[in-house]
């Protein structure tokens, strides 16, 4: 497997375990009941433990990186198994400790505070936001009088995120323009690239926005479980378009 390969795959379950659980706060888990952080946390825990898989595949058990993951790890599943509906200073610390690994481990993968890494953090605020709102979205099956308002805080921050990114992207678009001329040899070849660009584009960024503007006006009538299935279908492709975003920067050092 080539190594931009397993840079990708390492990179996105990172960026899903550190991108959902900087949202954990969003919904009370007094309204909520402990379940949804426990599942929330789970799907956390079980994106850290893939990304370290993939770490160890070319890595060691002790080495620093790989203690990062553990502590991280740890965190999560400490977090799982006593959470209570009154958040204690321990679980403070152990949100912020969570939070704080993964980070440097962002860090580390994106050449310390750079571009790099602030265009990756982005792509982790947006990544994250949708599939926590999506994940919250079952559950009002559970609890079905929830307030919506949890819904439309992720939201919100999926709009302001969406629009950050959406002017990044264009404006790394028009310097690498090359990349996408006709007859250009650079990356895949001119279809090849300009595949990915639509791909990335059309579903990461213009079928999401649609989506949500769809999303936003259920929430507001209360259609919760159609907004869940809107919120699953930006789930795959908010996947999709941040897979592709990953492969162009780890393969040809686009920041698109």
């Amino acid at each position: 497997m080539g190594a931009e390969i397993l840079n990708v795959a390492e990179f996105f379950f990172m960026t899903l375990a550190l991108g959902v659980g900087m949202f954990t706060w969003i919904a009370s888990s007094k309204l909520t009941g402990a379940g949804f952080q426990q599942l929330i946390n789970s799907v956390c825990l079980g994106s850290t433990a893939i990304a370290l898989a993939i770490h160890l595949s070319y890595g060691t058990f002790t080495d620093p990186l790989s203690i990062i993951y553990y502590i991280a790890a740890a965190a999560f599943l400490l977090i799982r198994q006593l959470h209570k509906d009154e958040k204690s200073v321990f679980m403070w610390i152990l949100f912020i400790t969570h939070n704080l690994a993964l980070l440097y481990l962002l860090m580390d993968f994106l050449n310390g505070w750079s571009s790099q890494f602030r265009f990756g953090l982005s792509s982790t605020i947006l990544l994250g936001v949708i599939t926590y709102a999506m994940i919250l979205g079952h559950y009002y099956l559970v609890v079905p009088k929830l307030s919506v308002r949890p819904l439309k805080i992720s939201i919100l921050i999926l709009w302001a995120i969406l629009a950050v990114k959406i002017i990044w992207s264009s404006y790394e678009t028009y310097l690498n323009w090359g990349f996408f001329k006709e007859f250009t040899q650079l990356g895949g070849g001119y279809a090849f690239n300009w595949l990915m660009l639509t791909m990335r584009v059309g579903w990461g960024y213009v079928v999401i926005f649609a989506m949500s503007i769809f999303t936003w006006k259920l929430v507001k009538i209360r259609s919760t479980q159609s907004a869940t299935g809107v919120l699953y279908a930006m789930t795959i492709f908010v996947f999709v378009g941040e897979l592709v975003s990953a492969y162009l920067f780890f393969k040809y050092g686009l920041l698109i």
